[in-house]
């Protein structure tokens, strides 16, 4: 008999992103249709195999897949972009069925990285201007801590003979006793 591997998912509108979590798979069979993967492959002496039905058409052509050593990773094309309710097309999720966070985003974060807006000047949050504290050049305020030694110059080393004297000049405590209820 045997075992399912953990497959993990994530998706954008035009691709569906696979990972069968398997390390050192040897002999892998993978059979990828316009609905359909089928795996299977043997890892630690193990037999493993995966049968999976899309929840919508995939494009077979335009998809691929690496044998990693710890993983087998697909990258899937949609036959139609959009954003699929699920990754299977039965609604219940199976237990070997996980989402991939590395890689998940919402159908509200799918943006192309060169049309969002990037944010460099943090200054116009809240009311107060920015105080981004002296520069390299200027010298720190007066009453500014510094990175210097020179005030610890004049503590004193702690007396090794002053510790000693003050641990023996301690008295012990008693303790109560505790009743020991049998």
């Amino acid at each position: 008999m045997s075992l399912r591997p953990t497959l993990l998912w994530a998706q954008r509108k035009q691709v569906l992103h696979l990972k069968i979590e398997l390390s050192d798979v040897s002999n892998p069979q993978i059979a990828l249709t316009e609905n359909k993967l089928t795996f299977s492959g043997q890892s630690h002496c193990h037999n493993y195999a995966l049968d999976i039905h899309f929840f919508a058409p995939i494009n077979v052509e335009e998809s691929r897949y690496t044998v990693g050593a710890r993983h087998i990773q697909f990258q899937i094309r949609k036959k139609e972009e959009g954003w699929w309710d699920a990754c299977l097309k039965d609604k219940a999720k199976p237990a070997f069925l996980k989402v991939d966070w590395s890689l998940w985003k919402d159908e509200d974060e799918d943006v192309e990285p060169a049309s969002m807006p990037i944010a460099d000047d943090f200054n116009d949050f809240g009311d107060e201007p920015a105080d981004d504290g002296p520069v390299d050049d200027e010298p720190p305020a007066e009453g500014a801590d510094s990175d210097d030694d020179s005030e610890d110059a004049d503590l004193e080393d702690l007396d090794p003979k002053e510790t000693a004297e003050a641990s023996e000049k301690m008295e012990p405590v008693a303790l109560p006793e505790t009743a020991v209820q049998a």
